[in-house]
């Protein structure tokens, strides 16, 4: 008997029902996978649309507006479950005032080589502190 005849005697059904039995978190990941390439279709038919109609520039405005939205929601989500970890939580506890001093200094340093007159720091972006803060405050999920 050939190993292809032993891999399809065994019913689809009877794997799916093991696979859900045996692995959760793994349909749970394939679920928000699948969620994440719907949205990501959807997002770049908006891009698609928006070059169409309003031009280059306003995509890439579009494209960073709703790509710092993104990482912001997506990032108090992380640290929420995380912070469920104890470990986590004590490392976090410790590191957080230095995480927001350092990101209040490289806010700085930016806004001052954009005075300075150096153009290619325009296109780096600044921490969204305030955002963050309130993200956090607000129990955004």
């Amino acid at each position: 008997m050939s190993l292809f005849s032993l891999t399809t005697s065994i019913p689809v059904d009877e794997v799916a029902h093991k696979f859900n039995e045996h692995a959760p978190f793994a349909k749970h990941v394939a679920v928000q996978v699948n969620d994440l390439t719907q949205k990501v279709a959807q997002e770049a038919g908006k891009v698609v649309s928006e070059v169409q109609c309003e031009g280059p520039v306003a995509a890439i405005n579009f494209v960073t507006t709703e790509s710092k939205h993104f990482v912001l929601i997506n990032s108090v989500k992380l640290w929420n479950g995380l912070n469920h970890i104890p470990l986590f939580h004590a490392l976090a506890e410790m590191s957080a005032p230095t995480i927001a001093y350092l990101s209040h200094k490289y806010n700085h340093v930016i806004k001052t080589m954009i005075g300075k007159g150096y153009i290619l720091f325009l296109y780096l972006p600044l921490i969204p502190i305030d955002e963050v803060a309130k993200a956090f405050k607000q129990g955004v999920f």
